[in-house]
């Protein structure tokens, strides 16, 4: 078999840097909007919301995926600059909810076009868009019988276990449309992201201070306060909290495998005030801009990601990046069977070594398991989780004596299978084929983007076994799923099967996984 064309399939539309910027600048207006207008009334904040992002969708389609990217990664910088008004948690988790309004009107606007004219699409998107959509449908039946019972953290889980389908059919349906805004416009979403990255890195209180992040940061910790989280950690270890820049205080990589060097770090928080998702957007960036041929991305965001010290998103960014270099650079390990051998290698030790070390991540996902065992039809999304409400005082020292916890926490997929059952498995199996779709698709064409896709959809899928943020923040599993609508999506729209007869048989052959 001949090798294939190892050139890229581009998504993009023709578009310069200067109509990049101004896509970038439109996204940003469109972001801080609502927040803005939220402190004279919610009401026309959520109006003026839906209103932006129905006009966006009909009038400048190509620019969706980037404004959803901008909305997830820069929202809550300007919740901060506005915080001073906020005057209290409840007003706070209201503001920052647009970025999910935003997504879920521009999901209507879109499906509702697919379901009207889906008659004339490939088959091959109608085929991803049905089955993303059975997930949903499962996750909304979940939704209403763990509402009942856990309603608050059942609508904040709600939005995170649904958000990466929904991007993925926005933007699945977007650019296989028409072409769309997306390596340029990300060229300066990754800059902006990584110089505030570096910029928070020499002179966090600093830069804290100028945005008003002290006083976001104090309001998110003030619950934590209030709850007497710090009261408990007082008693048990002595520590304590002084301000706000102590509840950021970490060990370098925050692990007992390194020798106790007592090298104390600030993690960094990022324009979206999520150390973790941070750490994910700003790796799935680097593996983006990585596999678009500027290799150097990568190693300018390691200084931010060691500081933040995510294992997880660390370890992705280097399992596709190598892969991507022995795959599509020395044409070696082309079958896929190699990059599960690897994942569910470093999966296994993870767990190995947790469980000795008695990591809050792995026994959680232990307490997911046991959780699934003994419930497989599942409890209802809100059951369990970091985001309920009785995780601030659990008691982890028992849960390290026993290897597990009484309920699923700290795991992603321990989560899912506690909450969901069977169906979490369905979910992930979905996640887990388009994976597939993309590595087959990478086989035909040799489009290294759909490599990176693939490659980075597995590896954050295994990290969701020890991180709630892997799976269930957006700028982590969703920002992936973004990117594979617009990888799939662009491809459908560039080689649609029905123009060559026969077109659906070429692919038998080479797309042997």
């Amino acid at each position: 078999m001949s090798r294939p064309d190892t050139q890229p399939l581009t998504p993009d539309a023709p578009e310069s840097y200067l109509g990049a910027t101004a896509t970038v600048a439109a996204g940003m207006l469109i972001t801080a909007a609502p927040v803005v207008f939220h402190l004279a009334s919610q009401s026309i904040a959520i109006a003026l919301c839906v209103l932006i992002s129905v006009i966006l969708t009909y009038v400048r389609s190509a620019s969706v995926p980037v404004a959803l990217i901008i909305a997830y990664l820069f929202q809550n910088l300007f919740v901060a600059m506005v915080s001073p008004a906020i005057v209290d948690n409840e007003q706070l988790n209201t503001i920052r909810a647009y970025n999910f309004l935003m997504t879920a009107t521009v999901w209507l606007v879109i499906t509702a076009g697919y379901w009207i004219d889906r008659g004339s699409l490939d088959r091959r998107v109608r085929v991803a868009t049905d089955v993303t959509t059975g997930v949903l449908v499962l996750i909304g039946l979940y939704f209403v019988l763990g509402v009942l019972s856990h309603a608050e953290s059942a609508v904040t889980y709600l939005r995170n276990i649904a958000a990466p389908f929904l991007l993925f059919q926005i933007c699945l349906i977007t650019a296989y449309r028409s072409p769309i805004e997306f390596t340029k416009p990300l060229v300066i979403v990754a800059a902006l992201a990584t110089g505030y990255g570096f910029l928070e890195l020499f002179a966090q209180e600093q830069l804290l201070r100028l945005v008003n992040g002290d006083v976001y940061v104090s309001l998110r910790v003030r619950q934590e306060y209030e709850s007497g989280v710090w009261l408990r950690q007082l008693q048990e270890t002595g520590y304590v909290m002084r301000s706000y820049l102590d509840s950021l205080t970490i060990d370098f990589l925050n692990t007992p495998l390194l020798p106790d060097t007592n090298i104390k770090l600030y993690r960094l928080l990022g324009p979206n005030f999520h150390s973790i998702s941070f750490a994910y957007a700003l790796a799935i960036l680097a593996m983006i801009l990585g596999g678009t041929g500027r290799w150097w991305w990568p190693l300018l965001v390691l200084p931010p990601l060691l500081v933040i010290g995510s294992k997880g998103a660390l370890i992705a960014l280097f399992l596709v990046m190598t892969f991507l270099v022995l795959v599509a650079s020395l044409g070696v390990l082309r079958n896929i069977t190699w990059y599960l051998a690897t994942i569910t290698a470093y999966a296994i030790a993870a767990i190995v070594i947790g469980l000795r070390a008695g990591d809050y991540h792995v026994i959680g996902f232990i307490g997911g398991l046991r959780g699934f065992l003994a419930n497989p039809l599942g409890r209802g999304i809100g059951a369990g989780g970091n985001l309920s409400l009785s995780v601030a005082t659990y008691d982890w020292s028992r849960s390290q004596q026993l290897g597990h916890t009484d309920l699923a926490l700290e795991s992603a997929v321990g989560v899912l299978f506690y909450q969901m059952g069977i169906a979490g498995l369905i979910a992930l199996g979905v996640l887990l084929w388009i994976a597939f779709i993309l590595w087959r698709q990478f086989r035909l064409t040799g489009d290294r983007m759909a490599l990176v896709a693939a490659l980075g959809m597995l590896a954050v899928m295994v990290n969701g076994m020890f991180q709630e943020e892997a799976l269930f923040a957006p700028l982590a599993m969703g920002l992936m799923c973004t990117f594979a609508g617009v990888v799939l999506g662009s491809t459908y729209r560039l080689s649609p099967i029905h123009a060559r007869p026969g077109a659906e048989l070429r692919p038998v052959v080479a797309a042997r996984l």
